[in-house]
């Protein structure tokens, strides 16, 4: 969209939008994936289940906002020098976030909920401009309005709060913030959102998660200086992180999200689960760029691996699976003939696994590196399991495929498919002229258009050039037939040549 000093909000599907994620918020991403490292950096120094709850708590309150803004952008078109000062805005409230939640408990509360009640009032913003500009998107604007509204009132108020009672509250606002799309949905309301535009949002936001997840271990590295050992489980960390790459990307990135699912008949409703079942995915990728750190300085400055780092690591892995076997059940698969249960089956047996090798290794019966070797094979099997099942899928639809066209040509799937070659030699047997051989009748070979003498002849070269090449098909050259031959079969068809005319191709 053209830059002007006032565009207001248009919604998406009434202009002329190729739905791509533009670079303002690209950028936006990027300043929320600066906010989990510092917050992951906090649960590196903390990894015990009060590090672990606090992390999860503040994780929440950062994607959250993330993805109102998100689901703002995916529903309505904008990028005028408005919107723009109002997202650097949400920018420097979402930075602040991240500093505050870096800190100890007792030191951030204030500021967490000043700086939430920051990046939410440009929000509010936008929606105002969108309820005094589009008439069709009022209502939903009113809505999200009244739910915001009331929840930074919470938010103020809490401030007032004392002691841990502040952390309830701060719950019961989120809860009320998240019943804002769910409202939406049930009613119907406001234009239509971009699932395009969506997917691409979260696959993008997935993948730089994933890269801070690697960035995390190379600077832990750097730190320590390469040595076999930091070689040995720096590839460790790297296969499991590459396994978590493969099973969303291959999987769930370009998957349409089903009209119907398991969870609902409405397509509204399942974008819904969709984008909800993202949060604990993004969580547990976060959670395992911590366990990466812990993996690549085993007893580095005198570092031992702990019975909580092993939980962290298989805590992050289950629920990251977990996460995609739900988005794998509310999507299609983008690869020919692969159900939802070769895609769930896979992921849901894996966690279930990792639990067990989470008990063995955290006990100390076997060493560290044979347990995280378990995890990593335990991740990258589910992959193979899963792949393993698409190829017996489409080998399966294959035959059944097959069958129906050989049923067309004789009982032959070759010849059915098979095409007639340009014949550019003169017609007669070669090898026959060179040894200076009589043929009596000639065929031709259908894969590579070479000719050769048949088997009442002397040198029976069409069948000798079969043996040579393994170049299965072959028709007749003497006028008046018009059958072809599949050696592998053992089937003639005896009206090929005018079936194949009849398809558009001459003898």
């Amino acid at each position: 969209m053209p830059l002007t000093k006032w565009q207001p909000p248009v919604p998406r599907h009434e202009v002329d939008d190729d739905n791509r994620v533009t670079w303002l918020e690209l950028f936006f991403d990027l300043i929320y994936v600066a906010a989990l490292i510092q917050l992951g950096d906090r649960l590196a120094g903390d990894v015990s289940l009060s590090g672990a709850v606090g992390f999860v708590g503040v994780f929440v309150v950062l994607w959250w906002t993330w993805t109102g803004t998100t689901a703002f952008t995916n529903r309505f078109a904008v990028d005028d020098v408005v919107h723009r000062i109002l997202t650097f805005a949400q920018m420097f409230a979402v930075g602040n976030l991240a500093v505050v939640a870096a800190g100890r408990p007792d030191r951030w509360q204030l500021w967490l909920a000043l700086s939430y009640v920051a990046a939410r009032l440009p929000l509010l913003i936008m929606y105002v401009r969108v309820r005094r500009t589009s008439s069709s998107a009022r209502r939903v604007a009113d809505l999200y309005l009244s739910v915001f509204s009331a929840t930074v009132v919470i938010w103020l108020v809490s401030l007032v709060i004392p002691g841990t009672a502040r952390y309830w509250v701060w719950a019961a606002a989120l809860a009320v913030e998240l019943t804002a799309p769910v409202l939406v949905v049930r009613r119907e309301e406001g234009p239509p959102t971009s699932s395009e535009h969506f997917q691409e949002r979260y696959a993008l936001f997935t993948i730089i998660v994933l890269g801070e997840t690697f960035v995390k271990t190379l600077t832990e590295i750097s730190g320590i200086g390469i040595t076999s050992r930091t070689e040995v489980y720096g590839a460790i960390a790297f296969v499991i992180l590459i396994a978590i790459w493969w099973t969303y990307f291959d999987d769930v990135a370009d998957a349409h999200i089903r009209a119907v699912s398991p969870f609902s008949d409405r397509p509204s409703t399942n974008r819904l689960i969709w984008v909800y079942s993202h949060l604990p995915l993004a969580i547990g990728i976060t959670a395992y760029g911590v366990a990466a750190k812990k993996i690549v300085g085993i007893e580095a400055f005198d570092t031992a691996w702990k019975e909580s780092y092993t939980w962290l690591l298989v805590t992050a892995l289950v629920v990251t699976l977990v996460s995609v076997a739900l988005l794998d059940m509310l999507t299609a698969s983008p690869h020919y003939a692969v159900g939802a249960p070769d895609r769930v089956i896979p992921r849901l047996a894996a966690a279930v696994i990792l639990v067990p090798v989470g008990f063995i290794t955290a006990s100390g019966a076997v060493s560290a590196l044979i347990g995280l070797l378990l995890v990593a094979a335990v991740v990258v099997v589910q992959i193979g399991v899963e792949v393993l099942a698409a190829a017996r899928s489409e080998y399966r639809l294959g035959r059944e495929v097959r069958s129906i066209v050989s049923d067309r040509a004789g009982g032959c799937a070759h010849l059915a498919v098979a095409s007639l070659p340009d014949v550019h030699a003169a017609v007669t047997c070669g090898a026959c002229d060179r040894k200076g051989q009589q043929w009596v009748q000639l065929r031709v070979c259908l894969t590579c258009g070479h000719i050769g003498c048949c088997d009442d002849s002397p040198g029976r070269h069409a069948t000798a050039h079969y043996t040579d090449t393994g170049h299965a098909l072959i028709a007749t050259m003497e006028a008046g037939d018009h059958w072809a031959y599949c050696f592998v079969d053992d089937v003639t068809d005896p009206q090929w040549l005018l079936d194949t005319a009849g398809r558009g191709q001459a003898r």
